[in-house]
């Protein structure tokens, strides 16, 4: 027997969706419980019962964001040997995530830029996220250093910065209306920037 005041249809991962996609157009300060129960399209016991208030209904979204972005742009920087292949897939990973027609733009990039006071813990919890990212970035490029692709001087912080703001303006730009193919070109034009720290012989065209 389903609880008591939700429907038997109900998709815990399909309400998600939606209300991800308030968080993203809105912020989270923007988005009321009204928006998110006209988008989950529940009445509103339902949604108070299978989600509580604002607060947490934000945190499983952000967690189901989250584990989207470790399976599609950060597992991707793991799947090949090779640097520049596994950037090139990460970022159209990235592009795919921000761009088309359930694309929710980067959550963890802008989700909760600006909160009042008494809502801190998600600036900073995105804050922690946002910084988990760009050490992996950085651990790739160190395991690429190791390997002998890139470089002597190349420096994997930097790089990482680099890339780590470009998917950040990725994710801005698909908001503003960037076209999936405009993204995809950005891309071309960023990794020429790995192409000139890698060693003569991992240069691919």
């Amino acid at each position: 027997m389903p609880p008591a005041g939700r429907p038997r249809t109900f998709d815990r991962e399909e309400a998600l969706k939606k209300a991800m996609l308030v968080f993203w157009e809105k912020g989270f300060e923007g988005t009321t419980m009204a928006d998110l129960i006209a988008a989950i399209g529940m009445k509103a016991p339902s949604v108070y019962a299978a989600f509580g208030n604002k607060d947490t209904l934000f945190r499983e979204v952000v967690e189901l964001y989250k584990n989207k972005v470790e399976q599609g742009p950060l597992k991707a920087l793991n799947e090949t040997t090779s640097i520049l292949n596994a950037l090139e897939n990460s970022l159209n990973e990235s592009v795919k995530m921000v761009s088309g027609p359930e694309a929710s733009s980067c959550l963890i990039m802008a989700g909760a830029i600006n909160c009042a006071p008494e809502h801190q813990e998600h600036v900073q919890h995105l804050r922690n996220l946002r910084a988990m990212y760009k050490e992996t970035l950085k651990k790739r490029f160190m395991r690429a250093i190791k390997d002998g692709q890139l470089i002597e001087g190349a420096e994997p912080d930097a790089l990482a910065e680099f890339y780590f703001g470009f998917i950040h303006g990725l994710a801005l730009r698909a908001k503003d209306g960037s076209t999936k193919r405009e993204l995809h070109s950005s891309c071309k034009f960023a990794l020429e920037a790995l192409r000139s720290v890698l060693r003569d012989s991992n240069v691919q065209h």
